[in-house]
């Protein structure tokens, strides 16, 4: 049977390692806030694209599609090999990256001035439809560097009575970036799109001029 020294030294034992505990509690590190990123496309147009008016119809850019990891916003990050692929917990975009990546595309594509009308916007009758694949949107770590890898599919669509797939190509950029940043792989990561947003411009741009000198010729 516990005396009543028994229990009082058992009481101050216990005493002691609740304080013990709440004071380890009160020490433990805040957990990191969220930080957000967007890309920042430089809009300026190429020499070879300026001037260069896809078509007279309307033009609609759908909202990007990706699969997994990339349509959600956290950033995504994989190893050197590029197989195992993970998401930084408190590393987001501002946007998903099919709509920011949709909402980008236009507005590069309206200081290009390569239709009358853009729009991300359903459009009925007669136009032309862009559709866009996130293939790969990874900052990829290695022991020794760091860098971006950038893989986005196009296909380039006529509407009307008999939809008419005019273009369709896949591009990757990669870019390396000092050290581990956030800040610099978002930045890498606007460059890389930025070049691919040039290089579908120029060659679609080509693909419909072609579709329009084969109507003329008949």
């Amino acid at each position: 049977m516990m005396t009543l020294n028994s229990a009082r030294r058992a009481g101050s034992i216990c005493g002691i390692s609740l304080v013990i505990g709440l004071t380890g509690c009160g020490s433990m590190k805040p957990l990191p806030s969220d930080t957000f990123y967007r890309l920042k496309i430089e809009r300026g147009v190429s020499e070879k694209a300026k001037g260069v008016m896809w078509t007279e119809k309307l033009l609609r850019v759908t909202k990007f599609h990706a699969s997994g990891l990339h349509r959600e916003r956290p950033i995504v990050y994989s190893d050197a090999d590029q197989v195992v692929v993970k998401q930084h917990r408190y590393h987001l975009w501002i946007d998903s990256p099919e709509r920011m990546l949709q909402h980008d595309l236009i507005s590069y594509l309206r200081a290009a001035r390569v239709a009358p009308g853009i729009s991300g916007a359903d459009l009925s009758g007669e136009g032309i439809e862009i559709h866009g694949r996130i293939r790969q949107m990874d900052q990829v770590i290695a022991a020794d560097s760091t860098r971006v890898v950038v893989a986005l599919a196009f296909e380039l669509i006529e509407r009307g009575s008999d939809p008419t797939l005019v273009f369709g190509r896949e591009y990757r950029e990669s870019r390396t970036v000092s050290g581990g940043d956030m800040r610099a792989v978002a930045a890498a990561m606007s460059d890389a799109v930025g070049a691919i947003f040039e290089r579908f411009a120029f060659d679609a741009g080509g693909a419909l001029a072609g579709i329009s000198h084969q109507s003329d010729a008949r």
